[in-house]
């Protein structure tokens, strides 16, 4: 094997042990956003949409490797997030899940991303105190490096529910980060039906 497939690969199975040891660290099972008793749940107590777990409906790859390993990183660390917090809808479950993936996501300190690249604010191109009236906001970024110098190669905006990425949040988050087009804004959207839940990724 090429040495750096095999670097790769190795790079894959310690992403995969930091996503388990990061939901031991957060305790995500001890907080349940509208848990129902009478939810079908699995062996571990997650509810399973009465027929199986969080199902990825679909994943449209940007062909850049780095980043398309990233957002399999995520996806597995949100659905792994909603299958912990088991029954629930509305802002109260989007909030739950933005909580704790962000608390997940900071404690795996990935690569380029590390422990502050999760929920920050940017205007003008620069980071801004968090919430500062005015700025945009950002889920989960990616950059060449670990210093907030380093360029910003991706951008990734959790949604729940009803909520889209739209191409004006797109525009707008760009505008606030001074990227171009050739930096994707990725949607991570978590949809709940009555039996099913599906998380369905995008970029833009």
């Amino acid at each position: 094997m090429p040495q750096h497939d095999a670097s790769q690969t190795l790079d894959l199975e310690i992403a995969a042990l930091r996503v388990q040891l990061a939901f031991l660290y957060a305790g995500v099972e001890g907080i349940k956003a509208g848990f129902r008793h009478d939810q079908s749940r699995d062996a571990r107590g997650r509810w399973d949409g009465g027929r199986g777990t969080v199902i990825v409906t679909r994943v449209e790859a940007t062909g850049n490797a780095r980043i398309d390993a990233r957002t399999k990183t995520l996806v597995d660390v949100v659905k792994e997030i909603v299958e912990d917090l088991g029954g629930g809808s509305g802002a109260g479950f989007g909030i739950q899940v933005h909580l704790q993936s962000a608390r997940a996501i900071r404690s795996l300190d990935l690569p380029g991303t590390g422990r502050h690249g999760v929920e920050q604010s940017f205007s003008g191109g620069g980071l801004v105190r968090y919430g500062l009236d005015g700025s945009v906001r950002t889920d989960v970024i990616l950059r060449d490096g670990r210093t907030e110098l380093a360029p910003i190669l991706a951008v990734w905006d959790i949604k729940t529910g009803r909520a889209r990425l739209s191409a004006k949040r797109v525009a707008d988050i760009r505008a606030a980060l001074n990227v171009g087009k050739d930096v994707p804004v990725i949607e991570i959207h978590v949809e709940r039906g009555v039996s099913v839940k599906s998380a369905v990724f995008r970029w833009m």
